[in-house]
């Protein structure tokens, strides 16, 4: 039976980095994944990068050094959800890890939920 969850794998030095901006926010990592996740379901930021044919590509490690990845899992209510977001991302030519790791490494370059918790 599947599981209602999206695992994403991040270089250690980027899992660190988010680990850090969860807890400075207040929430889990699972938490603000799951968050991130489901507001690109709304904003379709991928979908308009592969518009433009601009598709966030993972650069491949060098042979020989590669760098073991550390995984984040935002849990899910349901399969239907993972489901879609694993739809949506297909279209964008992308997988879910690959979906995944641009929107929490976009999150650390933007801090937008950081920003809007700041009054103005």
């Amino acid at each position: 039976m599947p599981v209602p969850q999206i695992t994403i794998r991040l270089p250690p030095s980027s899992k660190r980095a988010f680990e850090t901006y969860a807890g400075a926010l207040g929430l889990k990592v699972s938490e603000l994944a799951k968050l991130l996740i489901v507001r690109e379901r709304g904003l379709k930021r991928l979908a308009h990068l592969k518009k433009s044919g601009e598709v966030p590509k993972r650069k491949r490690q060098l042979r020989g050094s590669a760098v073991p990845m550390k995984s984040i899992t935002a849990h899910f209510s349901s399969v239907r959800e993972v489901q879609e977001f694993d739809t949506y991302v297909k279209r964008c030519d992308l997988n879910r890890d690959s979906a995944g790791a641009w929107l929490l490494e976009k999150e650390l370059d933007d801090k937008w939920l950081k920003r809007s918790l700041v009054s103005p």
